[in-house]
């Protein structure tokens, strides 16, 4: 079975994982890092029901296993990106979903890791958060592109992609800004093909599927 969350909030999550629960011998679910979520986790193990946390890690008292890419590294290599792709050295902008997303957290720690061993002569800007909506993350890259016109580049790790390449083509400087984005989709492949994204960096999705499967059988 699987049910699809238009309410991200902790609340709706775990009233989620407990319906589910009900009538399932396991869940694997993507969420956010919480206290109310953690102990829906908790609660269901005790009753016999273990979750696999889906791209993005959660932690609880008891086992979660985990599918999903080495995030750390995911954001190690956003930033040998920039510093192969970019002409010259400059100001880097840094959109998150949320960091309530261990998974974004990882990916930023990951990021500024590979900057401070290899390419300190980049300024990474204070991150923002987008809350995985594209309205918010034109919004955003707009403010960047306007306020940092000597902006070199743009990681956009949490949801938000389309907004921040209509703001790349829109500001005209697609092609010229390096971009780097998540997973091959419709949004990212038409950014792939008019210049306005250079990297993607996605999550294969079928070895995902199956793994999860897999880990809820096991």
């Amino acid at each position: 079975r699987i049910a699809h969350l238009d309410d991200l909030s902790p609340e709706s999550v775990a009233a989620q994982m407990q319906a589910l629960a009900a009538d399932s011998d396991a869940l694997a679910v993507l969420a956010a890092e919480h206290p109310i979520v953690t102990d829906m986790i908790d609660r269901l193990a005790l009753e016999g029901v273990p979750t696999v946390a889906l791209i993005s890690p959660l932690a609880a008292r008891s086992k979660v296993g985990y599918v999903g890419l080495d995030s750390w590294k995911v954001g190690r290599t956003a930033a040998w990106t920039f510093e192969h792709a970019c002409k010259q050295p400059g100001k880097l902008g840094l959109l998150v979903g949320t960091h309530r997303y261990r998974c974004h957290d990882l990916y930023e720690s990951g990021f500024r890791s590979y900057l401070r061993e290899h390419a300190g002569e980049f300024t990474l800007l204070e991150p923002m958060s987008t809350f995985e909506s594209d309205a918010i993350a034109r919004e955003l890259t707009e403010k960047l592109l306007r306020q940092h016109p000597d902006l070199r580049g743009l990681y956009v790790s949490g949801g938000g992609i389309g907004g921040a390449l209509a703001a790349i083509r829109e500001s005209g400087r697609a092609g010229g800004l390096v971009t780097v984005g998540h997973d091959l989709m419709a949004t990212t492949k038409a950014g792939l093909l008019d210049g306005s994204l250079t990297l993607v960096i996605s999550h294969p999705f079928e070895r995902l599927a199956r793994e999860a499967i897999l880990a809820t059988i096991r």
